[in-house]
């Protein structure tokens, strides 16, 4: 079997992966004792906004869609107990966000963070330190205060002391 044939297989399983997930999470059946905190999704989306704004951004519009692409990712990373911004088949960001979210873009970002050791309970604060964290990074200040892009979701998945973050970005077209 060629490679292009193993990678086209590759692909598929994973966009179909992505897609259970994501369709899952949009009827909002937590599995494996994960839990969503909408607080601290919706805290992370404010702190973001303020970031940018102190910066000299527009502020991003917030996206169910996009919100259950990334709550789909942290789900995923969290039960099958990995961190990357690929899945262990290879699958990518813009896979997930192209899979999950059906109007034209033209520009996709994420950023991921994670802690094994932290009750999310101060919803405010821990969403600083995450924005924060993010912020310190290169790549994620990159994603975090790119000018292109327009709208936003973040999706917590947390299962005990676990949490695990994603913020998806596109551009509108």
């Amino acid at each position: 079997m060629s490679r292009f044939i193993k990678r086209l297989i590759v692909l598929s399983v994973c966009l179909t992966l992505t897609m259970a997930v994501v369709q899952s999470l949009g009827a909002r059946v937590p599995s494996a004792g994960i839990s969503y905190p909408y607080e601290l999704e919706r805290a992370i989306f404010r702190f973001t906004n303020e970031v940018r704004q102190k910066n000299g951004f527009a502020i991003l519009t917030w996206d169910n869609s996009l919100r259950d692409v990334a709550r789909g990712h942290s789900a995923d990373m969290l039960v099958r107990n990995y961190f990357s911004h690929e899945t262990p088949e290879g699958g990518t960001f813009d896979q997930r966000i192209k899979a999950g979210y059906r109007s034209p873009f033209s520009a996709a970002g994420e950023n991921i963070w994670m802690s094994k050791n932290r009750q999310p309970t101060d919803f405010r604060q821990l969403a600083r330190i995450i924005v924060d964290n993010w912020m310190s990074s290169p790549g994620h200040r990159s994603n975090l205060l790119n000018p292109k892009f327009t709208d936003i979701g973040v999706g917590v998945a947390t299962n005990g002391t676990e949490i695990q973050v994603t913020q998806a970005f596109i551009r509108r077209r």
